[in-house]
């Protein structure tokens, strides 16, 4: 009887610990959106020194983040999710500004990619 008790204990502390990893890859995409929104919302004001510095931010806080996330998700996704990070500040430019619109929306769909892979099943 005993033993059923101790399963009964890993399991639990198991669906808590993926309960735990699910808020934190939730919490992850969402401030690598918020990081990319702000720095495209710099170039819509036509502020494009600090559109760059930010996407520059965005792409390090994103290395970081997705070396965090590499026991949870598939590491093709995430080095897709850092490669597209890694270019968008060279498109922060006037005359980029409809590429920076179409590289910024194809990188929250990464992270959007992401995020679910890991989230779908809940």
């Amino acid at each position: 009887m005993k033993r059923n008790w101790y399963a009964a204990a890993i399991l639990l502390l198991l669906i808590l610990a993926l309960f735990g990893c699910n808020d934190y890859v939730r919490h992850t995409a969402q401030s690598m959106r918020e990081d990319v929104q702000l720095a495209y919302s710099y170039a819509q004001q036509s502020d494009f020194a600090a559109s760059r510095e930010a996407y520059e931010k965005a792409a390090d806080n994103a290395k970081i983040r997705c070396r965090r996330l590499e026991i949870l998700i598939r590491r093709s996704l995430l080095d897709k999710v850092n490669e597209t990070m890694a270019v968008l500040s060279s498109y922060a430019q006037p005359d980029n500004l409809s590429d920076l619109a179409v590289e910024t929306a194809r990188v929250n769909a990464l992270i959007d990619q992401m995020e679910n892979s890991f989230v779908g099943c809940f």
